[in-house]
């Protein structure tokens, strides 16, 4: 195969193919031109061109989740590596091993008031689970110690705590030789332990001990991606009739026996019921961040007597300050075992917690009746509409937390970049995810994530699969809803930072599909074309 000369650059691409990496994004430059060459005439890698990097990394990061495998990303050298890090944050707490692949300046060079000579090495060190440096000479001692690093470095991003790794690359001119190679890699392959039993047996029944003697036990589930087994788990304990389940909409593990509203349940408790009533005496937490502020106020401010939480972390995790146990273990194996130990305990926990779920709900469908045009009126007319099976992403800010406060249908399946909540780059990840998913991909995005990340609609990429429903409300309306940004002068300005951006030209301007409601029977009107259509993707503009 003619490839590039930079044999280190060969050793790279050739133990990514080995350790069943498939997918590249790359962005352009001239000093990854010999990442680009190889990368591109690998014929078991797929390399997609995403020009913007911020946009190319949340890409990668949408790819990722909808493949469940890694996905190498690369950048020329420079801020072109520094813009890559809103992305890289988001898949290391979201637990995503993306391959950060940045080409640099000879060492030499660098700090030198040259062109593209920053310090890049170890420059995303607290987002990566490691940072690797390669050589640049290419002697036998060189070659031996890149095999050994990219090897080390494919392998932790995906073991363990699964997290994204950076491998800096420097190189020096000429970029763009080629030789005829064939080059033959040591692959080093990595074995886990397959084993059922993650705590010995005297942990494991006091644990069941601790837990049968509760009469109010709550389970409360972040974030969460390939649950299928620990929905059907979670299902059985939401049936313990001392065990109330409450489930994250993005946690994927709520059902009709949850409840799948966590900021709703936990507002309308705080405020229309004796809260000391639903205090649970054992909350068991697993997953990733909690949405829902109304649940930490209610937890921090009523703390249960203990608090497992259940997840394989690095650290410990303590967001309702009343942490009793830390598990580093698999949810799923550990509430397995669990369950075999349970005894029924005379409790109306589960039914009590149940019957103000209906109720708060209840009194939302009345709200809905009676209120005016709104987001969450929106919310609550398309959301039932979406197809079966549909990938429903949801940027930060006022989408994701909406969704909080509506149930949810199971056949769902919802992402939101929650490891660091950010706006900027939601559009890119759902495009990367819908690359891959062979379904429909919906993003429910408001107007300023929108616009922010509006480089995200900038590739080759876009598909009938994928479609956007943009809540227009004039700019970050969330702060409107804060207590603090609400009450300062600069709220406007400052916080809210209303736009003039035509959306239809903006649709115009990408090749997209453009809808528009202004209210519920224009909404209603519309939407199902805009759900069904096939051809090329679609942007709805509901304004508020």
């Amino acid at each position: 195969m003619v490839t590039t000369d930079k044999k280190i650059v060969r050793t790279l691409v050739d133990l990514c193919v080995a350790h069943g990496v498939e997918n590249v994004v790359l962005s352009p430059g001239s000093r990854n031109a010999p990442l680009s060459i190889a990368f591109n005439r690998e014929s078991k890698m797929t390399c997609r061109v995403i020009v913007d990097e911020r946009s190319a990394a949340f890409f990668a990061l949408g790819l990722a989740l909808s493949s469940n495998k890694p996905v190498v990303v690369v950048c020329t050298s420079g801020t072109a590596l520094l813009n890559l890090a809103p992305a890289v944050a988001e898949a290391y707490y979201q637990k995503v091993p993306l391959i950060v692949v940045s080409a640099d300046r000879p060492l030499e060079w660098i700090d030198q008031n040259d062109s593209q000579t920053i310090r890049q090495s170890g420059a995303l060190s607290n987002f990566v689970k490691r940072s690797y440096q390669l050589p640049m000479n290419e002697d036998a001692d060189a070659l031996w110690y890149a095999n050994r690093i990219i090897n080390d470095a494919l392998i932790t991003a995906v073991s363990g705590r699964k997290a994204p790794v950076h491998i800096n690359v420097p190189l020096s001119e000429p970029l763009c030789n080629t030789v005829d190679s064939a080059d033959e890699q040591r692959v080093v392959r990595h074995v886990e332990p397959q084993s059922t039993t993650m705590v010995d047996e005297s942990l494991l029944n006091r644990y069941a001990s601790q837990f049968n003697s509760c009469q109010k036990v709550m389970i409360l589930s972040g974030f969460m991606r390939d649950v299928e087994p620990l929905r059907e788990l979670v299902r059985c304990y939401a049936d313990i009739p001392s065990v109330s389940v409450v489930t994250e909409p993005i946690s994927n593990v709520f059902s009709e026996k949850t409840l799948n509203s966590p900021e709703l349940f936990f507002s309308y408790i705080i405020n229309y019921e004796e809260p000391e009533n639903f205090v649970p005496d054992l909350l068991i937490t697993m997953g990733g961040a909690i949405v829902s502020k109304s649940a930490k106020i209610f937890l921090r401010n009523n703390p249960p007597k203990f608090h497992w939480h259940i997840s394989e972390e690095e650290w410990t995790i303590d967001t309702f300050q009343c942490l009793t146990d830390r598990m580093d273990v698999d949810p799923f194996l550990f509430l397995t075992q669990l369950k075999t130990k349970t005894t029924s305990v005379e409790s109306s926990y589960s039914d009590f917690c149940k019957n103000s779920y209906h109720a708060a709900t209840a009194a939302q469908q009345l709200d809905l009746e009676e209120v005016e045009w709104s987001d969450l009126k929106a919310f609550s007319i398309l959301l039932p509409q979406l197809q079966k099976n549909t990938a429903l992403h949801l940027s930060n800010g006022l989408s994701v937390r909406t969704a909080q406060r509506l149930p949810l249908r199971s056949d769902l399946r919802l992402y939101s970049n929650r490891g660091t909540s950010g706006i900027d780059g939601a559009t890119s990840t759902a495009v990367g995810f819908s690359c891959h998913y062979a379904g429909k991909t919906i993003l429910i995005t408001g107007d300023i994530s929108f616009l922010y990340d509006s480089n995200g609609l900038w590739n080759n990429y876009l598909s009938g699969k994928f479609g956007v429903v943009v809540i227009n409300n004039g700019g970050g309306s969330i702060f409107k809803r804060l207590k603090g940004p609400s009450s300062v002068p600069e709220l406007n300005d400052y916080f809210v930072t209303p736009h003039h951006v035509d959306l239809q030209k903006m649709a115009d301007l990408y090749g997209l599909k453009y809808f528009k409601a202004t209210n519920q029977s224009s909404l209603t009107s519309v939407l199902s074309d805009f759900l069904s259509e096939q051809n090329s993707t679609s942007l709805l503009e509901i304004l508020c």
